[in-house]
């Protein structure tokens, strides 16, 4: 007689059944489930076609869709142990036991809020204010101490300069984007061997002698080997994506690079002044106008409290020396040793109209340039050249140009803020 629970295990198995395989009558059942539910009121049950998404054809279930003979035949055993009752739930419930209690195990192996290293899910993904101060292995800070890490060892060889073309221009040297050959400066020349066969890292107590003692083979092999490291051949690779033109290097010193300056260093406000301490102005002790006054005269000097004596001078003077070297007048208050007189004649009358404000001091080129030394207003140092340059013209004289001389004048004493004194020059 079938037991109400077999009975139970094949109502679920088929209406569990996929919508691909859904039975209709006892004859399309398989022999075994036949004979099973022969006595079952579920003869001439139709089941319905179950609602399951298409990419979804185990009806959520685990496991494959096809079965193999073997796990049908297991299956069916399996079956078998349950109508005869020598399989209980409850004996396979009590070997789960054995195995301990799930939750415990995982609360106490991955939520173990002990462990240092363990891993919150529910941070990752989330970032806070704290993850800024974090820094990966390349990342150093100078005022913290930490020790230069793009120093070069002094251990070990590099490249003393890179390639260059018969030019004399750095292989793969471009104006733009700079150099781009992979063997520069830091590229180390000195053969670098396994740690296992490095001097300084290999114990030959855990590797077999590769020559008998006192073979002489031994010494053989230290020359090749010294011979060999002595040509400093480059140990470079190619990489596909670089091309086979430019080898790449294998054993470089890692360049870190150096933090981003986000603020010029703090410094006393006088850093950039030679003028020594004591001599330095006390404007504290001045009244708020002579403070202003002589702010104004530091101003227009060539010679500041920034500047060392003599400097301007002597600025002055590079700028000068080639005037002088050449003998030539433009740049200068120096009048010409001759002077057209018959030039003079036909400028008269502009000469008339400037009066005073203007001094001739030579006519140049081919008597076409006139040169004055102006003593006007500065303002009106361009507007006066031009008008004196149509003020020739409308005399008939030919002018080409009108130069107006002021020597190292820049400014107008009197009409400047008041204050006659504009410093030295």
């Amino acid at each position: 007689m079938t037991s109400s629970r077999s009975v139970a295990i094949a109502t679920i198995a088929l209406w569990s059944t996929p919508s691909s395989v859904a039975w209709t009558t006892p004859s399309m059942l398989p022999k075994n489930q036949q004979q099973r539910l022969s006595k079952t009121v579920l003869y001439g049950i139709k089941a319905e076609r179950p609602k399951v998404e298409l990419q979804d054809l185990t009806g959520g279930r685990p496991g494959s869709i096809i079965e193999t003979e073997e796990e049908l035949k297991r299956k069916d055993e399996i079956f078998e142990e349950l109508e005869s009752g020598e399989r209980n739930y409850d004996d396979a419930a009590a070997k789960v036991d054995d195995y301990g209690d799930p939750d415990e195990d995982i609360d106490g192996a991955l939520y173990d809020i002990d462990d240092p290293n363990a891993l919150d899910s529910s941070t990752l993904g989330v970032y806070n204010i704290f993850d800024l101060k974090s820094k990966f292995d390349y990342e150093w800070t100078p005022e913290s101490g930490d020790p230069d890490p793009n120093l070069l060892d002094p251990s070990l060889d590099y490249v003393e300069e890179p390639a260059k073309t018969e030019e004399g221009i750095e292989f793969g040297w471009d104006p733009i984007f700079g150099s781009s050959n992979p063997i520069d400066t830091r590229t180390v020349t000195t053969p670098v061997d396994s740690y296992m066969i490095d001097d300084n890292t290999r114990d030959d107590s855990l590797l077999e002698p590769l020559f008998p003692e006192n073979d002489p083979e031994i010494g053989f092999n230290e020359d090749i080997v010294h011979f060999r490291k002595s040509l400093k051949v480059i140990d470079t690779f190619i990489d596909p994506f670089v091309g086979e033109e430019l080898p790449v290097p294998r054993h470089v010193a890692k360049w870190h690079g150096y933090p981003e300056q986000m603020a010029f260093p703090e410094k006393n406000y006088t850093n950039n002044r030679f003028t020594a301490p004591e001599d330095l102005t006390d404007f504290d002790a001045m009244t708020p106008h002579r403070a202003r006054v002589r702010a104004v005269e530091l101003a227009r000097a060539k010679n500041a409290e920034w500047l060392p004596q003599g400097v301007s001078e002597k600025w002055h003077q590079d700028q000068r020396q080639p005037y002088e070297s050449h003998g030539t007048l433009v740049g200068t208050l120096k009048k010409a040793d001759y002077i057209d007189e018959e030039k003079v004649k036909e400028i008269q009358p502009a000469l008339d109209v400037l009066k005073s404000s203007v001094e001739l001091l030579s006519i140049e080129n081919d008597g076409t340039v006139f040169r004055f030394a102006y003593y006007g207003l500065m303002k009106n140092k361009f507007g006066m050249a031009a008008w004196t340059e149509t003020l020739i013209r409308d005399l008939g004289v030919e002018c080409t140009g009108v130069v107006f001389e002021t020597g190292f004048r820049k400014r107008d004493p009197i009409h400047d803020g008041g204050s006659g004194w504009y410093g030295p020059y």
